[in-house]
């Protein structure tokens, strides 16, 4: 999707997505958010909560009686609510895809069902939601103690064995996205477990060549990327002092790109559930937003994903 709102300032906090989401709302009213399977006790409390904060309304497809009961032992009132009964979880995607499509919601969140059977749903041939050449990634967006900006991290929940060209598209898809977030000179780091090419290791050399990509102005403008870089060197001023690490990303990094989703996961949930850090999880390179947080995830960065995907949809 084309994301064409503009933001006045770099974000550098979810404070000020969810300022921009809250101008939004104001402005054009609450945003619909559908959910299949939407039975999960953590996702209806998150909606209500974002729904009395006026940035939603929800529309969830799932079983009816464990919907309206969940919402009842959370003490929450179904008023406001569009509740649609649907057993099947395949056929709840497709009708809750179907109504993004027919222009009846915004945004697509994933409810109580796997990432694999929710995407198998989503890229089925008859939807024709996923053009031939196109490549839907994760990004999160991190919120971390003691770093003075947002800090995203892609991909930790959707692309599995990403090949060079694949990597250079999940690599466009996180430019254009931080772009979105006003960061009009990205710094991009490639993790790997050492900062210097080691044959032994693949990944060092196949982020070895787009940093040299990099080198020979292959990036856009204003992009900055290099690697191999360590998890430390990416963030930390003080590693790059000790380890006399001479790079423009070094210390300073706004995207960090891993190599596989079991690490992309990995470092997301550490830094959720070990360091506190605030988070949002949104699909790019989709036709409209799609929310895909963590089943585990607290109702705060489930409203910071909400926050985010309204201002991917933008002005209605």
């Amino acid at each position: 999707m084309h994301l064409k709102y503009e933001v006045e300032k770099p974000q550098r906090s979810f404070d000020d997505i969810r300022a921009n989401a809250h101008k939004l709302a104001n402005e054009f009213g609450p945003y619909k958010v559908v959910v299949p399977v939407g039975e999960d006790p953590l996702t209806l409390r998150a909606m209500a909560l974002a729904k009395a904060m006026g940035l939603v309304s929800p529309i969830v497809i799932g079983r009816a009686r464990h919907i309206n009961y969940e919402l009842e032992q959370a003490g929450e009132s179904n008023v406001g609510w569009v509740i649609i009964d649907e057993r099947d979880q395949h056929e709840a995607t497709r009708r809750a895809a179907e109504m993004i499509s027919n222009h009846k919601a915004d945004i697509l969140m994933r409810g109580k069902l796997l990432a694999r059977d929710f995407f198998t749903t989503l890229f089925a041939r008859d939807l024709a939601l996923k053009n031939s050449g196109e490549l839907w990634t994760n990004i999160v967006v991190t919120e971390l103690k003691d770093i003075d900006r947002l800090v995203l991290i892609t991909d930790c929940a959707l692309s599995v064995n990403l090949d060079l060209p694949g990597r250079l598209k999940l690599i466009q898809n996180a430019t254009e996205f931080i772009s979105f977030l006003g960061v009009t000179e990205p710094k991009i780091a490639l993790l790997a477990a050492v900062e210097t090419v080691t044959p032994g290791m693949p990944v060092s050399l196949e982020e070895a060549v787009i940093a040299k990509m990099s080198e020979r102005g292959q990036f856009p403008k204003g992009v900055s990327l290099d690697g191999p870089l360590s998890l430390d060197l990416s963030l930390s001023p003080a590693a790059v002092k000790k380890k006399k690490m001479h790079s423009s990303v070094a210390g300073s990094a706004d995207v960090l790109v891993v190599d596989s989703i079991q690490v992309g996961n990995l470092l997301f949930k550490s830094l959720i559930t070990l360091c506190g850090a605030y988070s949002a999880s949104v699909i790019v390179g989709a036709p409209f937003p799609i929310i895909l947080t963590s089943r585990s995830e607290s109702p705060q960065n489930i409203v910071n994903s909400f926050a985010l995907s309204i201002m991917m949809v933008g002005e209605k």
